[in-house]
């Protein structure tokens, strides 16, 4: 188990500590498993009804995300990778991850 926090709409069993985690794997599980940093950015920020995000929101999920990926490899065990190395700008979930949050937590292997 990743921590105490719900992942919320993903209702999945799926626990995660830190409340920006949550929704960055929400909003990578919702753009489809991937995209560009500055989309997650994006989209987060639009979730909470902000029209621009702000440097410190950035930092922030910067942080997050660099805090739940443990490798660039998307069979690895941590939840969040980069899938072009170190440096990419494009975020992902890892393939354990994806599975676990759209089988809602549910059987996943």
């Amino acid at each position: 188990m990743v921590a105490t926090r719900g992942l919320g709409e993903a209702g999945s069993g799926v626990a995660i500590l830190n409340p920006a985690a949550a929704e960055i794997l929400q909003a990578l599980l919702d753009l489809g498993g991937a995209a560009h940093r500055d989309l997650v950015v994006a989209y987060v920020a639009r979730r909470r009804g902000i029209f621009r995000p702000s440097d410190a929101l950035r930092r922030d999920l910067d942080a997050a995300f660099a805090a739940y990926c443990a490798t660039s490899d998307p069979r690895g065990a941590g939840l969040l990778h980069l899938p072009y190395g170190p440096g990419s700008q494009r975020w992902a979930l890892t393939d354990q991850a994806y599975g676990l949050l759209r089988d809602g937590g549910h059987g996943a292997g």
